[in-house]
């Protein structure tokens, strides 16, 4: 078995003391710096933004709305996370709508840092830490948009962790009663999931722990209580002032939950999905997984368990991650919550029981060598393509990427105790350059329908609004555009097949095909939809 000695643990966070500083400090520029730069997105984020705005409108903050209809999807949690953020801004920028996800994010960041620090030490908890905030998956794309997944994520991690910090206190109260109420926290966000990481994260552990007993202690059904009562304060509450029936809500919080698993695809994709969902969950979270070659090796089983927690996170994750290894439909994001037990068993071996001439640990920082040395040069290209060359301080930038990069391509060749971090340094360095580069494109393109929504909104002022729909849709307005309409014209816009008189319409060409109306305005919808205003005569 390889492991570092105690000396050269010593000698590593010695030499490495004032990293931490600094790469927090360039992750947190790098993320707050763009936060709000580019305009609403589509899909969830709008949505999310939508049924926040209509809530406010309506002054209903317990029924969510997506275009005036009962909206079922999610429970109302992060709904109410984006209302604070916009009353504490005072406005409804993108910057305030994705504030609560970045508080989120670097809250998980802290948490986890906290935990594996205690539990290993504060190498590994601040690696493991970095890791979590860094993947491309969580950097790239998700620390960019106000998503549930990240804030859902830090409840989640804080619950599953809860479980083993009671667990060794032997606090078992303590153990139900906190992580039931953060079950019901994390239910109020994305409904249905996080009662599946609570049974199969209890499940795991005391059946690896031969302690199955304790899923019939007297404060487990306590701490059922416990999340019957919360949640069931918010539904008793939403049905006393909506008189649909139960079976309405509840159906489709089990549809949303079930619709991308086996049950709905069948077992020739979920097969297929089994094979190939380890590559995804490494594509999505490089690159720091491709350290899963650490777990290739003689008495893995044995090194985990040599220290309790770490053998904690790989039960756990192994567990937990059952869910969507089995849901053929999976998104990345849905990941989030899971990796923090991943990075932690990954950055304890990396650290503690790998050394730089481990074989599998080797190839790995070859790899990530190669990677930083082609994104040295190969970041140039923005000089060739028109779209970025005329970007403001172009060249200055470039220039500015490429030496840094160049910087820690030489210090992973010397350092080779330090590469991990080092590789975490590149990342922020690509997400300054994405910063730079990538989004002034994405914004140009979102601010166009942002742009076009504002114009048919002012232009409808004074005027009922509608999106027209018919039997064949529910009307061509997307979330994105009727977000901004909404904005505008300070009204909810609803969605129905009614001609009123004196009303106005979004509709398209195929909704109004043989219809006699008088067209008011032009609007494009994403993606490149195009739609009219209409009356009808």
């Amino acid at each position: 078995m390889e492991s570092l000695t105690t000396a050269n643990r010593l000698a590593i966070r010695s030499k490495t003391d004032w990293w931490p500083l600094i790469l927090c400090s360039g992750l947190v520029f790098t993320l707050v710096s763009h936060l709000g730069f580019m305009p609403l997105d589509t899909g969830d984020e709008a949505r999310r933004a939508l049924v926040s705005l209509e809530m406010m409108l309506s002054g209903d903050y317990i029924t969510p709305t997506l275009h005036g209809e009962r909206y079922f999807n999610k429970p109302p949690l992060f709904n109410w996370l984006i209302i604070a953020s916009y009353q504490l801004f005072g406005n409804y920028s993108s910057f305030a709508l994705r504030f609560p996800m970045l508080v989120s994010l670097l809250l998980l960041g802290l948490v986890l840092f906290r935990f594996v620090r205690k539990a290993i030490n504060p190498v590994v908890g601040g690696a493991t830490a970095l890791m979590m905030l860094t993947n491309g998956r969580v950097l790239l794309y998700d620390s960019m948009l106000g998503l549930i997944e990240i804030t859902f994520a830090l409840v989640t991690y804080t619950a599953i962790m809860l479980v083993y910090r009671y667990d060794q206190k032997r606090s078992y109260w303590w153990l139900y009663l906190t992580t039931y109420a953060l079950t019901a926290v994390a239910f109020l966000l994305k409904g249905l999931p996080p009662l599946a990481f609570q049974g199969l994260t209890l499940l795991g552990w005391f059946l690896y722990t031969r302690r199955i007993r304790l899923l019939f202690h007297p404060a487990h059904f306590a701490g059922i209580g416990v999340f019957v009562l919360i949640t069931g304060a918010y539904y008793w509450t939403y049905f006393s002032r909506n008189a649909i029936p139960l079976q309405d809500v509840a159906g489709v919080l089990f549809t949303e939950s079930a619709k991308r698993t086996g049950l709905y695809f069948g077992w020739g994709a979920t097969l297929l999905h089994l094979i190939t969902f380890p590559f995804e969950l490494i594509y999505h979270f490089a690159p720091f997984t491709l350290l899963v070659v650490l777990l290739l090796r003689r008495g893995i089983g044995k090194i985990l368990a040599g220290n309790s927690f770490v053998a904690f996170n790989a039960v756990s994750f192994s567990s937990t991650v059952i869910i969507y290894w089995l849901s053929p439909q999976v998104y990345g994001r849905y990941l989030i919550g899971l990796m923090p037990m991943l990075f932690t068993v990954l950055a304890y071996l990396y650290y503690e029981h790998s050394s730089p001439a481990s074989r599998g640990r080797w190839w790995v920082e070859r790899i990530w060598l190669v990677t930083t040395v082609i994104l040295a040069v190969g970041c140039w290209a923005v000089m060739v393509y028109p779209t970025t060359r005329v970007l403001p301080g172009a060249l200055a930038k470039t220039a500015v990427l490429s030496v840094a990069l160049a910087g820690l391509t030489w210090l992973m060749i010397r350092d080779t105790h330090n590469r991990l971090r080092l590789m975490i340094a590149v990342l922020i360095v690509v997400r300054m350059g994405f910063n730079w580069f990538a989004l002034p494109g994405r914004a140009t393109k979102r601010e166009f329908y942002k742009d076009t929504a504002v114009k048919a909104a002012r232009l409808t002022l004074g005027h009922p609004l509608y999106g027209y729909k018919t039997t064949v849709g529910d009307g061509p307005a997307t979330d994105v555009s009727s977000f901004h309409i909404t904005l505008v014209r300070g009204d909810i816009l609803r969605r129905t097949s009614k001609k009123i008189p004196g009303a106005f319409y979004i509709a398209d060409s195929v909704s109004l095909a043989h219809e006699p109306v008088r067209t008011i305005g032009q609007l494009v919808l994403f993606d490149r939809h195009p739609a009219s205003i209409v009356e009808f005569k």
